[in-house]
């Protein structure tokens, strides 16, 4: 049996180069079972580092980022084959512990990786959201102009126009290791022309655009329960890469 007291846990914003591998080598073994969106950069200052050790082995880690006054973001791993010892459990309450005041902090998960999602119920964490990354490849996709819609851009802003009407807009930025990969976001239809079908014309009329643009790939990410929106993009062609949700603590 796995005793609290046996546990060494330790709080630092400065990782040694062995926490740092210790770290990388639970990441790398759950990656061989299961990958998982979910990294840690080092080099966000942002960020407090709670790690769990037996003896010498790093057992779970929970990685903190302060998102804004009292707002936090957290990720945690476990050894894969110490899992349900408690470890996770004992960082966790430790870290709650340690925070001063009232503050929220969102536990990020994998929405399908059951382990997560078990841990979060188990500990009384309230759903928030998912977020849903997903892309499309230009390259064979068959797009055909939309001779209705017209797109102007105004410096960073693309407004969409139907028969000289401004109906919506949307944004995008290039990708500096790809100028041909596009992240896609702010795609907005404006409330008085919503639920007539323009959503669906006016995305088909942006891919249309966008390749023409010599753009290959489009990546986005929206909340799953924007129902509408994720069913344009799903009959568009556009398919999931990841799927994060977010689990919330509110500590009072």
């Amino acid at each position: 049996m796995h005793l609290e007291f046996e546990m060494n846990i330790i709080k630092t914003k400065e990782l040694t180069q062995s926490y740092i591998e210790k770290i990388n080598n639970i990441v790398k073994s759950q990656d061989e079972v299961k990958h998982l969106p979910l990294y840690f950069d080092f080099s966000d200052d942002r960020c407090t580092y709670y790690l769990c050790f037996e003896n010498e082995e790093l057992m779970s880690v929970i990685a903190l980022f302060e998102i804004d006054i009292d707002t936090y973001e957290a990720i945690a791993y476990t050894d894969m084959s110490n899992r349900c010892k408690g470890y996770f459990k004992a960082t966790y309450t430790y870290l709650c512990n340690d925070l001063e005041g009232e503050c929220d902090i969102s536990f990020i998960c994998e929405r399908n990786y059951s382990p997560a999602v078990k841990a979060a119920k188990s500990l009384s964490l309230t759903y928030e959201c998912t977020e849903t990354m997903m892309e499309l490849d230009l390259h064979p996709y068959n797009t055909e102009p939309v001779f209705d819609i017209d797109i102007v851009r105004e410096d960073d802003i693309y407004y969409i126009f139907q028969s000289d009407i401004e109906i919506g807009s949307f944004c995008f930025y290039t990708f500096t290791f790809n100028t041909d990969d596009i992240y896609f976001h702010s795609f907005n239809i404006y409330e008085e022309y919503r639920n007539k079908g323009l959503g669906k014309l006016s995305m088909t009329a942006i891919l249309y655009y966008l390749k023409s643009l010599g753009k290959t790939k489009i990546h986005l990410q929206l909340l799953l329960e924007n129902t509408p929106a994720y069913k344009i993009y799903k009959e568009l062609g556009f398919i999931i890469t990841s799927e994060i949700s977010y689990y919330k603590k509110i500590i009072d």
